[in-house]
């Protein structure tokens, strides 16, 4: 797929799913001198990375460098900074008392994504700003559209047995470590931190993907939209792709798989 294409997928996207924020694409930055030539607003001051993310979704890009991090789980989560041995024992989770014990918070510590590298930042802006390749995809959206995004991933890839959810660090480790370092998709239902800092709705979810799958999901989304949408979308999926002067794909009222393959 050109790389000049992801205007024109992220349209497509937009088109099926009716999404309200931008899709966008996160990208690690490993050396002083390209986070100098990133191409996006430098943070000032502490930031949450999920806040970050939230306003690139309102088409905002920003970068940000170890000392901007606003939220140390993040910072660890995405390898720019480097797990002490308090949080790698279990122990800080313990602390909190999120978890009932240290054997449980060793767990979860223990099953939590980190990325394996050593970053010296992280830059996030909507796709289609982008002029290189972002390395994961993250998508903010209500249940409905995960379930499309997750059926195109399924018609392409086929059945994932490996999605991670914990309800906690979610847009860090569930969305952006996971997608990366496993190359794979990931559905989080979100953290109670950031629903707080970033105030996301409360009928939001966040897929995360690695970009080398965002062609072929929507793809897949596109491809099963005659067979999963009732009649009242499709309706409203083909006006929007008129509305942006793109060709729709081809629709059959009255026919998908669970009311039945004819048309009536």
């Amino acid at each position: 797929m050109n790389n000049n294409d992801k205007g024109l997928y992220v349209k497509l996207l937009n088109c099926a799913l009716k999404l309200e924020r931008k899709v966008v694409g996160a990208k690690f930055i490993f050396t002083e001198d390209e986070y100098r030539a990133a191409d996006a607003q430098p943070i000032t001051g502490k930031i949450p990375y999920c806040v970050m993310v939230k306003s690139a979704m309102a088409g905002k890009g920003t970068k940000a460098s170890v000392e901007n991090f606003g939220c140390n789980g993040a910072a660890k989560a995405l390898g720019v900074v480097e797990p002490g041995e308090i949080s790698t024992s279990g122990r800080f989770y313990e602390s909190l008392g999120l978890y009932q014990d240290l054997t449980v918070s060793k767990n979860v510590q223990k099953n939590t994504t980190f990325c394996g590298h050593r970053a010296y930042g992280v830059m996030v802006k909507p796709l289609e700003k982008f002029i290189d390749k972002p390395d994961v995809i993250l998508v903010v959206t209500n249940p409905y559209n995960c379930m499309r995004i997750v059926q195109g991933y399924t018609h392409i890839y086929g059945y994932n047995v490996s999605y991670k959810i914990s309800g906690n660090q979610a847009v860090c480790s569930e969305c952006t470590a996971f997608p990366f370092e496993n190359n794979d998709i990931n559905v989080s239902m979100m953290c109670a931190g950031t629903r707080y800092k970033a105030a996301w709705n409360d009928d939001e979810l966040i897929i995360g993907f690695p970009y080398n799958m965002f062609f072929s999901i929507v793809d897949g989304v596109i491809a099963t939209l005659d067979l999963t949408e009732p009649d009242k979308k499709k309706s409203e999926i083909e006006k929007r792709f008129n509305d942006a002067g793109i060709t729709c794909p081809e629709i059959h009222y009255g026919r998908n798989y669970f009311t039945g393959l004819n048309p009536v």
